[in-house]
């Protein structure tokens, strides 16, 4: 068994630790409120039977579009195009083995941010560009029409069901 010994103003340290970790573990323990959107677009994504994750969909300001995108590509993540690849993503890194075909990604979060930065790759000023927009930046998108109505019809859907005030 280990003795500790205190010095004179030791004392205070220690009991100022134990009250740190008191405080650190009752705040882990504790529900967290968890914000009406975040409630609202994780109901949506299990409607659509999405494994997509809404916690980190909503770190991007242009969640709206990258949840959109993944409609007309996988059926919201239903049909990945590669692992965590619900936008059809194609991998053009040197070396890859899959260069040319759709991208792997290790994770959720990973595929997530690099979508949010392609968007924003075509579309500077907020990486929400129209359906319309992103068929005129990616030419090989094919049937436009079909892919459009999907984007749009995907985008008023998240403004009728999750962003509801």
């Amino acid at each position: 068994m280990a003795v500790f010994k205190f010095k004179r103003g030791d004392m205070g340290s220690f009991l100022g630790g134990l009250v740190a970790l008191f405080v650190s573990v009752t705040l882990a323990l504790s529900p967290t409120q968890e914000s009406s959107e975040l409630i609202a677009l994780r109901s949506f994504l299990g409607e659509k039977q999405s494994p997509l994750p809404a916690e980190v969909l909503l770190q991007y300001p242009n969640w709206k579009t990258i949840v959109a995108l993944s409609c007309a590509e996988s059926g919201y993540g239903q049909k990945l195009g590669g692992q965590y690849n619900a936008w059809g993503i194609k991998d053009y890194r040197a070396g890859s083995s899959r260069f040319g075909k759709t991208r792997d990604f290790e994770s959720w979060e990973e595929s997530i941010a690099y979508t949010s930065e392609l968007l924003y790759k075509y579309d500077p000023e907020d990486g929400e560009h129209s359906p319309w927009g992103m068929v005129r930046a990616w030419k090989y998108v094919r049937p436009y029409t079909h892919w459009v109505n999907n984007v749009a019809y995907s985008l008023y859907d998240i403004e009728q069901n999750v962003l509801v005030a």
